[in-house]
Order: structure tokens, then sequence, then C-alpha cells
């Protein structure tokens, strides 16, 4: 069976893509031809670089690798490839859309505003019936991943820069409410919740440095939960995967208050696959070693495409 591996792109999450695909190609070398190209604006007038395959693993994230762009371009020209499709993956990248539609089917999410730039390039305030709430907010763009632009705010006079630096990422912001408590992720391979990962990081914030640097976050897998809260939260992660329509496989990410509530911060339609990636701790608390849940992703997309 002939693999291509899409990863690299334009997007802020290049360099995390990178060692996706590299890390994917290094577990299925051997099992698999395996190809590899890095996604430039040229794939798009040259469709033929994906057709000569059986099917495409996406590694990439971010920016057209997730937002639907270039999954809309492969079944434009019939062409398999892993991960969620085109609509899926529009909704899971816009935080804003996710968290309305998680509302709508009683999944708990943290309160928010949304600003959207206006035509005088400022950050205007759009209509939003969420209840109003206290600092801290956490300021973050509202299509962008990895904790690129996002600001905990404990002040008022935070706000400004915070509001600045999430606005040089997106014409959308959230600010949304603050969870105080564990940082809990739900990885989802087919229709079936994995073992709950549950994260330690080294900083206030599970930021950049802690996500890809090794030794910066302290991981429990399976984490520490009663038997109602672990079920819950893996009710909620497949009910959110399967009402935008994600397949394949994807990852919830969860906080968890001192009252055993749990908030649903997103839905990630193409979780990393690093070393220090999430989905591939919750695999192997499940049984499967990083080149079998590569492997098993690669089946499920050759059925379900």
């Amino acid at each position: 069976m002939n693999i291509t591996i899409l990863y690299g792109g334009t997007s802020t999450e290049y360099k995390i893509s990178i060692q996706t695909g590299l890390a994917i190609a290094e577990a299925i070398n051997g099992r698999y031809n395996v190809d590899m190209i890095n996604l430039n604006a040229e794939i798009y007038n040259a469709p033929h670089l994906l057709l000569d395959t059986d099917l495409v693993f996406n590694a990439l994230h971010g920016g057209d690798g997730e937002n639907g762009s270039i999954q809309s371009f492969m079944d434009l020209h019939h062409i398999q490839y892993t991960g969620s499709g085109a609509k899926a993956c529009k909704i899971a990248m816009d935080k804003n859309i996710t968290k309305l539609i998680a509302k709508s089917v009683g999944i708990p999410t943290p309160n928010w505003v949304l600003l959207k730039r206006n035509v005088n390039n400022g950050m205007q305030l759009q209509d939003n019936d969420s209840s109003k709430f206290s600092y801290p907010y956490v300021v973050k763009p509202a299509d962008e991943g990895s904790t690129f632009g996002l600001t905990i705010v404990n002040e008022e006079s935070e706000l400004e820069d915070a509001i600045s630096l999430a606005a040089e990422f997106s014409d959308e912001i959230l600010i949304e409410e603050f969870i105080s408590g564990r940082e809990l992720t739900v990885g989802i391979l087919g229709n079936k919740p994995l073992p709950i990962v549950e994260i330690k990081p080294s900083h206030n914030l599970y930021d950049y440095d802690c996500k890809y640097t090794e030794g910066m976050s302290e991981y429990i897998v399976p984490a520490e939960l009663s038997d109602s809260i672990e079920r819950s939260l893996s009710e909620d992660a497949l009910k959110i995967y399967k009402t935008i329509g994600c397949r394949h496989y994807a990852r919830a990410d969860f906080r968890l208050n001192d009252d055993g509530q749990h908030y649903l911060l997103e839905i990630n339609t193409l979780p990393g696959m690093t070393s220090t990636s999430l989905l591939p701790k919750a695999a192997k608390a499940a049984g499967l070693e990083f080149s079998d849940l590569i492997d098993t992703i690669i089946k499920i997309a050759s059925i379900n495409n």
C-alpha cells in the first residue's frame, strides 16, 4: 500500500507538523511504501502529486491543513485521506462555532464573548448570550492552535495587550472565562474514547514550551478520576466528536473544576503525533504502541473515507 504523508505547510504550527510527519514516517516505514510531501500553495495546481497514492496521511496542523481547505481539495479530486472531512475541520477550527454547538447539545463550555475585526481594523464585540463573567480571562485567537496568541488576563490593565497579541494571529478573538482546576484531554480513535490524560504543566499555562519540550509537563495516564467523572468526560468527548462529524481520530480538551464539573475547551481534528503528543500517550495506555496507532488510523481511514 502506498502512503503519502502530507506535512509542513505554511501555518504557525509548521514546526510541529514537520515533527508529526517525520514521526509518522518512521513509525510506518517498512510496513508501507511511504512518500512525503511538504505542503505549499503549488499543491492546489498539482493534484497529480497526490493522485498516485492509495492514501494521504494528513500530518498538517493549523491553517489550510486543518481548516477544511486541503480536505475540500482532496474531496474534489477523490483523494482518500486520514482525519476528519472538510466540514468537521472547518467547524472545529473555529472555537466560537465549536462552543456554540457544544452549548446547543448540552456540553458545558466556559462562558465567552467574541471580538471581530471591523472595517477600521479594530476589534468589535459581537452579540453573545453568555452570562457575564469576571477575571481572570483567557484571551485567544478563535482559530489558532498550540496556544499561539493566548494570554491569561488577571486584571483590566492587561486586557488591551492580550487582545493586541491575539489580533496578530486572527481576525476573531475569544475572551473566555478561565476555569481553575485540572487540564484533561480525551482522545477518540474510531468511535471509541481512549484513556483520559491529565496534564500537569510546569508553567501556569499548558503553553507551547510545555506542550512540545520534553520534561516540561507531567502526564498522568489514565487520569485519576472517579468513575462518574471519567464516564461523563468520555461521553461528552464522543458527543462533540459525532455532533460535528469527526472521523478516524480526534482529541477533545477539557478543564475540570474543584467541584467536579468539566468544561469543553475545543476539539482538535488533527492532534499532534510527536514524542510528547497526547493522543499517542492515551493510545499507549490502551495497549497501542505508536506504530500500531498509526497503522490503526490507516486501516480505519482505508475503510471509512
